[in-house]
C-alpha cells in the first residue's frame, strides 16, 4: 500500500482515514506497544481542523479535537502541509516525504539500534521541555514555508518561543550535504531567534536518539 496517495486528499481524510490504515500495517515490538503518547495536529486554513492521535497499548485512537494533554503538537497551515506532501516544496522536507512514500509501512517502524537491543524511548528528554518552536524556510520565487512544534501540554501559545529560519537555497544545500547545519549557523545562513536554550535542548535530545539508533530505519 502506498503511504501517501499520488493525488491530494483533505486533511480530514488524511488524519481520520489514511493514518489509521497505515498504522494498522505497522508491526510493533513490545517497547512500542508499551508506549503511550498523545500527538496533536492543528492545521489552519481551508479544510483545516485539529485532532488528537492517542497511541496506547499498541492501539491508535483519533479524537476530533486537539487535547491540551498532548505531549507534542504539530501546528501548520493547510497550504504548507499540502505543499510538503504533494508539491515538493520545500525540497528539504519533500525529500524526507518521498522516502516515506517509497518505504511502505516499514518507513513508519521505529529504527533498530545497532547490534540489536531495546529501542530508545522517543519521549525520553522531551518530557522535560516546554515551548513552541517554529521552523521557517524563506522562499525566493515561492512563498515562505513554515511548521510549528509545541512540546508539552496546555494551550497553544499565539507566538513561538523560538524560531529557526533559513533560506530555501541554504535548506537545499543542507539536504544535499553541501552545507552542514552548524556551518550554516556560524555563518549566519541559519538564524535562531527567541529561546535558544529550548532549541539547543531539543537538538541534544535529537542527537542522542540519532546516535543510539544509528540514524537509520530498519528494513
Amino acid at each position: 500500500m502506498t503511504l501517501i496517495p499520488a493525488d491530494p486528499i483533505s486533511p480530514r481524510e488524511f488524519v481520520e482515514d489514511l493514518v489509521p490504515s497505515l498504522f494498522a500495517e505497522v508491526e510493533l515490538d513490545e517497547a512500542a506497544e508499551e508506549l503511550e503518547l498523545k500527538l496533536g495536529i492543528v492545521l489552519s486554513g481551508k479544510e483545516g481542523g485539529d485532532w488528537t492521535l492517542h497511541f496506547v497499548e499498541g492501539e491508535l485512537g483519533i479524537g476530533s479535537s486537539r487535547e491540551e494533554a498532548c505531549e507534542i503538537t504539530v501546528i501548520q497551515g493547510v497550504d504548507d502541509w499540502r505543499a510538503a506532501l504533494w508539491e515538493g516544496r520545500p525540497a528539504l522536507i519533500a525529500t524526507a516525504v518521498d522516502r516515506i512514500r517509497e518505504g511502505g509501512a516499514d518507513a513508519l517502524r521505529p529504527p533498530q539500534p545497532p547490534g540489536g537491543g531495546p529501542r530508545p524511548d522517543p519521549l525520553k528528554g522531551i518530557s522535560d521541555l516546554r515551548g513552541r518552536i517554529e521552523m521557517v524556510i524563506e522562499g525566493e520565487a515561492q512563498p515562505d514555508w513554515s511548521v510549528g512544534i509545541l512540546i508539552g501540554g496546555g494551550p497553544i501559545p499565539e507566538t513561538p518561543q523560538a524560531t529557526i529560519r533559513l533560506g530555501s537555497a541554504q535548506a537545499d544545500a543542507i539536504r544535499t550535504g553541501e552545507l552542514h547545519p552548524l556551518e550554516a549557523l556560524i555563518t549566519g545562513q541559519l538564524q535562531l531567534d527567541g529561546d535558544l536554550g529550548l532549541i539547543l535542548q531539543l537538538q541534544a535530545v535529537a542527537m542522542t536518539l540519532s546516535m543510539t539508533t544509528g540514524g537509520g530505519v530498519s528494513r
